[in-house]
């Protein structure tokens, strides 16, 4: 198994261990051994001459887990949801602003932020027109399919 197998499979994994609650996950095999611990805990990878980081949503402290537990929110506006599982960032890149900020004005097609997925970077858009009311998810922070990541009212 190549580090790109392996960096892909923590983070199958880490979706695993996110959506069954679990505290911690183990996986010892003859050349490689992967533990997961929930929330703020990095993901260790040990294996002989290959090293995967952990993503940085691991390793970032959290002021609230991007989703932790599914509780049903309503939301008065448009919700944005994320169309795919990656890491959200709020920016192009580290060094600049953020793409929105909450109480701005957006278009309909206004880059709201980036979601990336096995290394690919996608721009997800404004759905309408509209003052963005809430942020709810942070920079670095694992998302989920479907998780609402931003309120447009």
């Amino acid at each position: 198994m190549d580090a790109k197998e392996l960096k892909a499979l923590s983070i199958d994994l880490m979706d695993a261990v996110r959506q069954r609650n679990l505290s911690a996950f183990s996986l010892k095999c003859e050349d490689f051994q992967i533990r997961i611990e929930a929330q703020q805990a990095p993901v260790t990878v040990a294996a002989p001459a290959v090293a995967v980081a952990a993503p940085a949503a691991a390793a970032a402290p959290q002021a609230q887990p991007a989703a932790a537990s599914p509780v049903e929110e309503s939301f008065s506006g448009t919700p944005v949801e994320a169309p795919l599982v990656g890491i959200f960032y709020s920016a192009p890149a580290p060094e600049e602003p953020p793409f929105i900020e909450v109480g701005q004005q957006v278009k309909k097609g206004d880059t709201l932020f980036i979601i990336e997925a096995m290394k690919t970077m996608n721009e997800i858009t404004a759905p309408c027109d509209g003052t963005v009311s809430r942020i709810l998810a942070q920079n670095g922070d694992m998302v989920e399919y479907k998780q609402v990541l931003v309120v447009i009212e």
